[in-house]
């Protein structure tokens, strides 16, 4: 039986896709953990012993190519005017006409999630690729742009639910006690109802948000 050891860089993939995103393309993981010149083949073939040691899964799916946002449709923090709903929705399902193309991703295997205590693993379903993969260009421009930030990142999927019937948050910044200094959400094809609903909760709970 061959011997297979994770290495810190491993661990810190297994980490990303159980706790703090849930889907990503093999591009992506490679600009943050592969940046040298040969960093998509390189991130190709350790993904394959990933695979084959049951810590990830690998598909190509057919999504929308990637957006790659500046800034967020809406940056709020408590005080701040309200939003033009209507005008942030119209920005949101404006950005997605190109035609859908055959994109390898990863997600976690049960066996990560498990490691992690987390309940993110394998794929999501298919109404979810699009949505989870602009989150996750985001947690990649957080490595880019803002990298101790992007530390402190975590995912829906590791923390309580808010509650019966109401749509928890994508991803929450948080400081070293735990507390939530920001909400990170990917907005998809948000419509005005999905924009207003969203703000709703962060007003009500007080929390700084983005809305990309």
């Amino acid at each position: 039986m061959k011997r297979f050891r994770l290495s810190q860089r491993d661990m810190s993939i297994i980490r990303s896709l159980t706790r703090q995103v849930r889907l990503m393309t093999c591009r992506q993981v490679a600009e943050i953990w592969w940046k040298n010149g040969r960093g998509p083949k390189e991130c190709l073939d350790r993904l394959n012993v990933l695979e084959e040691f049951g810590w990830i899964e690998q598909e190509i799916l057919l999504v929308h190519p990637l957006l790659h946002p500046d800034v967020p449709l809406v940056r709020w923090k408590p005080g701040d005017h309200r939003p033009n709903f209507e005008g942030v929705a119209q920005m949101s399902r404006g950005r997605w006409s190109a035609a859908a193309t055959p994109t390898e991703v990863v997600a976690a295997s049960r066996k990560a999630a498990n490691l992690m205590g987390s309940t993110s693993w394998g794929m999501p379903r298919s109404e979810h690729w699009n949505h989870d993969l602009h989150l996750s260009q985001v947690f990649v421009d957080y490595h880019r742009s803002a990298p101790v930030l992007a530390q402190h990142w975590v995912g829906e999927h590791v923390l309580p639910k808010a509650g019966h019937r109401i749509k928890d948050p994508d991803a929450f910044i948080v400081d070293a006690s735990g507390k939530v200094r920001l909400v990170v959400e990917s907005a998809g094809r948000y419509g005005v109802k999905q924009v207003e609903s969203f703000h709703r909760h962060c007003v009500r709970f007080r929390l700084p948000y983005e809305l990309w």
